[in-house]
């Protein structure tokens, strides 16, 4: 092994060292904008996710307040509209509300005060990937379903 330094150490350069950590930092950036499209399957977990929460956060709008909570979810594979700011979202998603196991024409539903709900089953699609989100009709539980 080649003598490196004036004093006879041998190691690494501060050169080689600053090579490797710059080639590092350009792969990890490039990651983040690789991984979504390298994993559907957990796009489709995120984004059901969020329905679920805006599902939910809707339930319980309509408790606190008395008045029913009607969602809109035509714009939800788009943009979704939550406390006044629009939330992008990347990628193509698909949103389908089936009613009683066929599909309806309208992509919306209602939560009423007493906690009950329209009820449907929602799907949640990214590419190849589904997910289903069921709301309950009596008691409007919001859950996946497996």
């Amino acid at each position: 092994m080649p003598v490196t330094s004036a004093t006879g150490s041998r190691g690494f350069t501060l050169l080689e060292l600053l090579v490797v950590l710059t080639i590092l930092v350009l792969l990890a950036g490039a990651w983040s904008f690789a991984a979504p499209r390298l994993f559907p399957a957990q796009q489709v977990r995120d984004q059901t996710q969020r329905l679920i929460g805006l599902l939910r956060s809707a339930r319980m709008a309509a408790r606190l307040s008395g008045a029913p909570q009607r969602i809109d979810l035509s714009s939800f594979g788009k943009s979704d509209q939550e406390r006044s700011s629009a939330h992008e979202i990347q990628g193509s998603y698909h949103i389908r509300i089936h009613e009683g196991g066929s599909l309806t024409g309208e992509n919306s539903l209602t939560f009423y005060p007493d906690g009950s709900s329209s009820g449907s089953i929602i799907d949640v699609a990214v590419g190849n990937k589904t997910a289903q989100v069921r709301i309950g009709r009596a008691v409007g539980r919001v859950d996946i379903v497996e």
